[in-house]
């Protein structure tokens, strides 16, 4: 397979345009059309942004005899295999983060506590927005998957006890008395339409970058 049809079908298999693709490696879209009709090659440079952009090798892309990706390994498998990764780890933490405001607001009913464990939760997401954005401007479809399913998880995973503190704060300054299981119950309710409206947040954020 020739470099020009490479570069259509990666170019086609990210959902992009000429024009998004000159964007992305600051040329001409006439530069891109002439490299997907075969009239003019690459540069070395552009030949080292398509192979981090697409996330294939460079011979991949030189050699003709490679007819498909799935004839070398893409360096993307193994950055997705790493982001996969760093996201089963960044969730174990908030789930740990999770136990712990369990434990400090249920057990030892000591909701300050529980709300300053609520730190580390916000320091998981800020370490893996601040990974994501600098790598943002090379960043897969798969990539990005992973970031939108690892902000519904968290949103899940983190949005039910700083609810009950907000709720129990509240309700300390409703004068009627009230029942604990009725207080549950309210918290639940509010925690689930919370994460829900989220999680559609999240997805309607993300669909603008979809249809393009």
């Amino acid at each position: 397979m020739k470099l020009s049809d490479k570069i259509i079908g990666l170019r086609k298999s990210n959902g992009m345009s000429q024009e998004d693709l000159a964007e992305k490696l600051n040329v001409s879209r006439q530069a891109i059309s002439r490299w997907e009709s075969g009239t003019a090659m690459p540069d070395a440079s552009n030949i080292l942004q398509l192979s981090k952009l697409f996330g294939v090798t460079t011979d991949y892309l030189l050699n003709d005899d490679y007819q498909s990706g799935n004839d070398l390994p893409k360096v993307k498998e193994v950055q997705n295999d790493n982001l996969g990764q760093i996201m089963i780890y960044l969730v174990t933490l908030e789930v740990m983060v999770l136990l712990m405001q369990f434990i400090t607001t249920v057990i030892l009913q000591n909701v300050f506590f529980g709300f300053l464990s609520f730190i580390p939760f916000v320091a998981a997401i800020g370490g893996f927005e601040y990974a994501y954005q600098k790598k943002a401007s090379n960043a897969t479809e798969k990539t990005k998957n992973f970031r939108r399913k690892f902000y519904k998880i968290s949103a899940w995973l983190g949005l039910y006890f700083p609810i009950r503190f907000i709720v129990s704060v509240a309700v300390r300054f409703y004068p009627r008395p009230y029942y604990t299981l009725v207080l549950e119950v309210i918290i639940l309710v509010i925690y689930i339409a919370a994460a829900t409206c989220v999680n559609l947040s999240i997805d309607k954020s993300y669909l603008p970058k979809e249809e393009n």
